[in-house]
């Protein structure tokens, strides 16, 4: 036991030695601890006798500064040795009262009042005193709303008259807000009548609080009126006087009051959550005070919230004013219909304009997001953070600006504040790891490893932070010890239980590239199970490490399954919204990567195993992701037409007639647009003009002496005059023969077939490729011949090559061929084929 200390008596704690400050006379004296009790004092004046505050007295937020309570009957001389005790029984007279605030108090009561009001928590509340009233503004992350408040003092009662609200992400009309978070401030104490806050009584209540407190009775207050409401220097007063005349109301009030008159009923049905009853309340408000600024704008605000009535909203308010000058209302509007600038300048503008430097920074931020260049950009989040420094949102913004002109200390600089302005190890290793992230994802992995180990400062045990670590120190060159840190961070997630796919990929990438250990990396990659969102790549991964193993069994087998898992993922999105619809929908963003993933899987599969069928199917599925995609469609046109089986001539009649042969002559075959048709055995005309002739009744075939003659003959083929209706052919031969619209089968009638006529009309093509008649007749003849596919390769050139008139022309065509190719695929089982021409076909009528 120590020395000193008594059984049952507690030691004496040790403290401080006492100061010399304190040892000095009067020194070490303690403050009165305030008193819960109001002082009194008895008072003479002018021969009468009163009770008067003897100090400030707190009542909540309030402070009474003066209280005159007058006791009449008393005749003098009167006995005032027992002081304010002997006449607390007497029912006194008010005379005057005065009640102060300060703003910084006032918004430090009322803040937990609007908890949920704007978020979650309880938010930023700003109360300062502006001319006739006060300027209310709240803040919670990335929403804002202010409103002014104009005082309009009654007899005994108080009325809030909220104005010029306006906000940025509001989930209701902003006026509307405004009139909560008086309701929700002045509690018990007021209720809204016609779009104001009514505080009935409120010299009552207040000598009701206080007198009683102090033992006295509470006096009579008939005749005191509210006679001065003044707010300056973050200080609030309002005075109440027996028999005082109605204050002056300034412009701001009497504005307010109007308004409240016109619109009090639709404001109550807003504040109610009636939103259609207050829309037609609004425009009955309108009619009677056409293009009114205040309730245009309210209007407005509530088109606005409820969606989708943007352009009626921008008339609505360009009725009564610009639509730049209707501030954040304005700016929102002109957004929403698409006028970037406009709205640029219109939030611009109410930036300058605010007060309220939270909103106008949130006013920046919006309109940073609208701006062209990223000069604008960083110069309109610059003026953001300078008007409110603490906001997270604006200050990573900035951040990423910064990284995008290269930057680097300022972005640093932005990092570090954000990292000091966070609570706790906990934000600030979500700082730091984002930070060193942006980094790594724009290259600069010295500072991104700095950040990464800073990060690491508060949370040594993050696998995140270690894997990421890991992956700056690859990007700087220190592969080795790259591979060390992934292996730790794996190690990590596997005993925190955390999910570590991401992980294996990355390790198994480190382990391919910079260790060269392929099945070692295999392995890793395996390890991904199904139905993650690393599945797919894990798949091709393995894939491609198959093939350069020469592995090409196990290649195609990972490459199968992510086709698989693919096409299961669009089938199940297929069976609830059909095929037209379910175009990416199950992968959302990350479509494009998807289409990415199969494009190369149809890379490997036609280049390590030669598998064009396989290579076609990947190649569909990245098509159905990606319908629009130039390179995959190209690559899908490529391998179909390698694959597509080749079509065998008709065999020619036995014993053909040889034609003499013309060496120095050829043929030149000038086509619009082809049909099938027979050549008649009356002598033939042929129209020099591209003008399309009536058509000619089907003749009875040619007598069989008249057979066709031998392809081989066709570069000397005689050519008929357009004028000359014989039908010797030892007529002298001009040098080619040009055919109108409709007389393509004269070809025939020389013995050309299809296939041979195809192949000539496919090299003029390519030797004019903006030919649309020799396009058309090429068209035709494969249609006849029934290559579908080479077809629709060619009409799909057309469309995407050729103006709106080609384009026009052209699908009708691709939608028939599109059909046919959908139904053959059905028909022989190949659903998922089908299901690709069935997209496209979709896809052009939509």
């Amino acid at each position: 036991m120590a020395a000193g200390q008594r059984r049952g008596r507690p030691a004496r704690a040790l403290g401080l030695a006492p100061s010399i400050r304190a040892l000095a006379p009067g020194g070490g004296a303690a403050p009165r601890p305030p008193d819960d009790r109001p002082v009194l004092r008895l008072a003479v004046s002018k021969g009468a006798l009163a009770i008067e505050l003897g100090e400030p007295f707190a009542l909540g937020p309030l402070r009474v500064t003066e209280l005159v309570v007058r006791l009449a009957g008393i005749r003098f001389p009167v006995d005032l040795s027992g002081g304010v005790a002997r006449f607390r029984h007497r029912r006194g007279q008010l005379v005057r009262l005065a009640v102060e605030a300060q703003g910084t108090e006032l918004a430090g009561w009322a803040a937990p009042r609007l908890r949920g009001l704007l978020g979650d928590g309880a938010p930023q509340l700003l109360i300062a005193p502006i001319e006739d009233g006060a300027l209310v503004a709240l803040r919670s992350g990335e929403t804002a709303l202010a409103f002014d408040v104009a005082v309009a003092p009654g007899e005994r009662a108080l009325r809030l008259l909220p104005a010029r609200a306006r906000g940025i992400g509001l989930a209701a009309p902003p006026h509307a807000l405004a009139l909560q978070a008086l309701s929700m401030m002045a509690g018990a104490h007021g209720r809204l009548v016609e779009g104001a806050i009514v505080l009935d009584a409120a010299v009552e209540r207040i000598v009701r609080l206080l007198l009683p407190a102090a033992g006295a009775r509470a006096p009579a207050v008939e005749g005191v009126q509210w006679a001065v409401v003044t707010a300056e220097a973050g200080r609030f007063r309002a005075e109440g006087a027996l028999g005082a005349a109605p204050p002056a109301l300034g412009d701001r009030a009497l504005r307010a009051l109007e308004a409240a008159e016109l619109a009090g009923a639709a404001d109550e049905l807003a504040s109610a959550g009636g939103l259609d009853e207050a829309r037609r309340a609004y425009l009955a408000a309108l009619e009677r005070a056409p293009r009114h600024p205040e309730i245009s704008s309210r209007l407005a605000w509530l088109d606005l919230v409820i969606g989708e009535r943007a352009e009626g909203a921008l008339s609505t308010v360009v009725d009564a004013m610009p639509a730049v000058d209707a501030g954040l209302l304005g700016g929102a509007l002109l957004e929403a219909v698409g006028d970037h600038d406009g709205a640029f300048s219109a939030l611009a503008r109410a930036a300058h304009a605010e007060p309220y430097g939270p909103l106008a920074a949130l006013a920046w931020l919006r309109a940073a997001a609208l701006a062209d260049t990223v000069d604008v950009r960083l110069d309109a989040l610059n003026l953001g953070v300078a008007r409110a420094p603490g906001i997270e949102a604006l200050r990573w913004a900035r951040f990423h600006a910064r990284l995008d002109v290269a930057d680097v200390r300022g972005a640093l600089a932005d990092a570090e504040h954000l990292e000091a302005s966070a609570r706790g190890a906990e934000a600030r290793h979500a700082v730091s790891r984002r930070a060193a992230e942006a980094f790594l994802a724009r290259g600069d992995a010295a500072d991104a490893r700095v950040l990464f180990e800073r990060a690491l400062r508060y949370a040594p045990e993050s696998p995140d932070v270690v894997a990421g670590l890991g992956r700056s120190l690859r990007a700087a060159g220190e592969g080795r010890r790259a591979l060390d840190l992934l292996a730790r961070a794996r190690a990590l997630a596997a005993r925190s239980g955390a999910p570590a796919c991401a992980l294996d990929l990355e390790l198994g990438r480190g382990l391919a590239e910079i260790a060269g250990d392929l099945p070692a990396a295999i392995a890793r990659v395996r390890s991904v199970p199904p139905g993650v969102p690393e599945a797919l790549e894990a798949r091709l991964l393995e894939g491609r490490w198959c093939a350069g193993l020469g592995d090409l069994g196990g290649a195609s087998v990972a490459l199968g399954r992510l086709r698989d898992a693919v096409e299961l993922a669009l089938q199940g999105r297929a069976d609830d919204a059909g095929p037209a619809r379910a175009r990416g929908a199950p992968f959302g963003d990350g479509a494009a990567a998807v289409a990415a993933l199969l494009a190369e899987a149809a890379e490997i599969e036609e280049r390590s195993r030669g598998d064009l069928l396989a290579a076609q199917r990947q190649l569909g599925l990245a098509l159905r992701l990606r319908p629009r995609d130039p390179g995959i469609t190209a690559a899908f046109r490529r391998v179909s037409g390698e694959i597509a089986p080749p079509v065998a001539p008709a065999p020619a009649p036995p014993g053909p007639v040889q034609r003499p042969r013309a060496a120095e002559q050829r043929i030149e075959v000038h086509v619009a647009a082809p049909r099938r048709r027979t050549i008649p055995p009356e002598p033939v005309v042929i129209a020099p003009a591209p003008i399309k002739p009536p058509p000619v009744p089907r003749a009875p075939a040619a007598p069989p002496e008249a057979a066709p003659i031998d392809p081989g003959t066709i570069d000397e083929m005689p050519t008929l005059d357009g004028t000359d209706t014989s039908t010797d052919l030892t007529a002298p031969i001009p040098n080619s023969v040009t055919l109108a619209e409709g007389q393509v089968p004269l070809a025939r009638a020389f013995g050309v077939d299809d296939e041979l006529l195809a192949e000539r009309l496919a090299d003029r093509l390519r030797a004019d490729p903006a030919d649309q008649g020799v396009a058309m007749a090429l068209a035709d003849v494969l249609d006849r011949l029934g290559r579908d596919l080479d077809l629709l390769a060619l009409l799909s050139a057309r469309m995407e090559e050729g103006d709106d008139a080609v384009r026009l022309e052209v699908a009708p065509r691709r939608r028939s061929v599109l059909a046919r190719l959908a139904a053959r695929a059905r028909a022989e089982g190949r659903d998922s084929e089908a299901e690709l021409y069935e997209m496209l076909l979709q896809s052009e009528l939509a």
